[in-house]
C-alpha cells in the first residue's frame, strides 16, 4: 500500500485506500474459494450456497455481494496514472492491459452468472448437459471487445504473452493454456469454479505486475506468479472436465485451437466459430461427452498433445 505522504490530495489518498481494501477482499474471496477447492467441497463452496436460497432477490443479491468488488477493484485501478508504453520487461501494468483486464474481467463475471443462474433453478437440457449458446456469445464478444481496445491503442491484437520478457518456450505454454480456457468458457456449466479459476488469472496477474512496479518481486518471480496461478487454474478446470466426462474431447479442441492459431495463423473469428459450431452439433446428437468416442478421442487427444509439442518445439529452436 502507498504511504500517505506519497498522496499528495485527498482524492488521491482515498482512491488508493479503496482500491488496496477491495483487492484484500478480491485475495481473500479468492483464496477462500480455492481453499474450499482443495479441501473437497464441491464447485468450491457455491453448491452449498445455492442450496441456502429460494427466491431470485436472494440469488441475486448473494451473486452481487460475492461478485461486486470483483468488477469495483477493475474500476478503481483507472484512477491510477500508468506510463502510456509498456515497459520493456512486459510485467507491468500499462494502459491497453488495463482495458484488456477490465473485458476479461467482465467475461468471467458473465459467466459465473449465467452459471450461477443454472444452479439455482436448474437451467439444463433434457440429457442434463447446458447450452453453449450463451457462454459461446460471451466468449466471442469479449475477442470483439479485446479486439478493439488493442485496435484504439494501435495494434491489431493483444502482444500481452508474446511481449512478455520470458523464455520462448513458456510464452508458448502460457499462451495454449489461454486457448483451453476459451475451450473451457464455451463447455461452461453451472460450474462457478472454472470461472474464479480465470477470474484469479486475471486479478491476481494484475495484483503481480503492481508488484513487479512497485520493486518488490523480479522479473522471473513475476512469470513464475502468473504461470503457477494459470497451472493452479488448470487443475481446477482439469477437475470440472473429468467430473463432466469430456476431459479427451475438451483437451483435443483446446490443443487443435491452439496449433491452428499459433502455428497455422487461422482467423480466430473462424476458427472460434467453427468450434461453437462443432460442439453444438454434438450436443443436439447427444454426444458432447468422450463417452461417445471412447475408442477414437483418447487417441486424439495424444496426437494433438504430441502435434502441440512437436510445433512448440520447432518455433523454439
Amino acid at each position: 500500500m502507498t504511504s500517505a505522504p506519497k498522496l499528495p490530495t485527498a482524492f488521491d489518498y482515498w482512491s488508493h485506500r479503496l482500491h488496496a481494501s477491495l483487492g484484500l477482499y478480491v485475495f481473500s474471496h479468492l483464496m477462500y474459494r480455492y481453499y474450499l477447492f482443495f479441501t473437497h467441497h464441491r464447485d468450491m463452496g457455491f453448491d452449498a450456497l445455492a442450496s441456502s436460497g429460494d427466491e431470485d432477490t436472494t440469488e441475486a443479491t448473494t451473486f452481487a455481494m460475492l461478485f461486486l468488488p470483483h468488477l469495483l477493484l477493475q474500476l478503481s485501478g483507472f484512477a491510477f496514472s500508468l506510463p502510456n508504453k509498456r515497459h520493456p520487461d512486459g510485467n507491468r501494468i500499462w494502459p491497453q492491459y488495463r482495458w484488456e483486464a477490465l473485458v476479461f474481467c467482465a467475461r468471467c463475471l458473465s459467466l459465473s452468472f449465467i452459471a450461477w443462474r443454472r444452479k439455482m433453478n436448474n437451467w439444463k437440457l433434457e440429457d442434463g448437459s447446458c447450452s453453449v449458446v450463451p457462454a459461446a456469445f460471451c466468449a466471442v464478444f469479449t475477442m470483439i471487445l479485446a479486439d478493439q481496445v488493442a485496435k484504439s491503442y494501435g495494434t491489431k491484437k493483444s502482444r500481452t504473452i508474446r511481449d512478455l520478457k520470458a523464455p520462448q518456450w513458456s510464452q508458448y505454454l502460457m499462451s495454449s493454456a489461454q486457448f483451453h480456457a476459451t475451450v473451457h468458457c464455451i463447455l461452461i456449466s453451472d460450474t462457478l469454479s472454472v470461472q474464479i479459476a480465470a477470474l484469479t488469472v486475471v486479478q491476481l496477474s494484475a495484483f503481480g505486475m503492481t508488484m513487479r512496479r512497485k520493486g518488490f518481486i523480479s522479473q522471473k518471480e513475476g512469470v513464475f506468479l502468473y504461470a503457477l496461478v494459470l497451472l493452479v487454474g488448470m487443475i481446477v478446470i482439469f477437475d470440472d472436465l473429468l467430473r463432466r466426462s469430456i476431459f479427451n474431447l475438451a483437451l483435443f479442441l483446446g490443443n487443435l485451437t491452439a496449433v491452428l492459431r499459433m502455428y497455422f495463423g487461422m482467423n480466430k473469428y473462424l476458427m472460434w466459430s467453427s468450434v461453437v459450431a462443432i460442439v453444438l452439433f454434438l450436443q443436439r446428437k447427444g454426444m458432447l461427452s468422450d463417452d461417445a468416442f471412447s475408442d477414437s478421442l483418447p487417441l486424439l487427444n495424444y496426437a494433438s498433445w504430441l502435434l502441440l509439442a512437436s510445433t512448440c518445439y520447432w518455433k523454439c529452436r
